[in-house]
């Protein structure tokens, strides 16, 4: 299993309007996070830049698990 190197990527994520902005490409995703959601290991995809990220989700705040690979 390949060791995961810590970027200036990785972290918390942005969320405008309920949804989730993708890290890679800036733009929303189709995923909508409330103030109550809890996730963990989440995999997150983005249908523009095909990206997939694995994320934590606690009390509404969205962090990255492990940088973003396309």
């Amino acid at each position: 299993m390949e060791t995961l190197k810590h970027s200036p990527k990785c972290g918390k994520l942005i969320i405008k309007d309920g949804y989730v902005i993708c890290p890679v490409c800036k733009r929303r995703t189709s995923q909508m996070i409330r103030p109550d959601t809890q996730a963990r290991h989440l995999q997150l995809w983005c249908r523009h830049c095909k990206a997939t990220t694995i994320v934590n989700i606690e009390s509404g705040q969205c962090f990255l698990s492990q940088c973003p690979t396309n």
